[in-house]
């Protein structure tokens, strides 16, 4: 049977730069990539006290096998 370890990386979401954002995101990604470790899942936590549905923050999920 495969085991898996995983790694959770949170990237800040910058107010108003979406595209700066996105391309920290991108650097993770391929980052941890180059360590052996696969995008499982990106989340995005919302701020429910603000109203508004908005992600405060990029909880980028990975994996790889043990």
């Amino acid at each position: 049977m495969k085991k898996y370890e995983y790694k959770f990386v949170e990237v800040k979401k910058q107010m108003g730069l979406a595209g700066i954002t996105f391309e920290e995101c991108k650097k993770v990604i391929i980052s941890e990539a180059e360590c052996g470790w696969r995008l499982k899942q990106i989340v995005t936590p919302i701020n429910e006290k603000s109203g508004v549905n908005t992600p405060v923050c990029y909880q980028i999920i990975f994996e790889r096998e043990v």
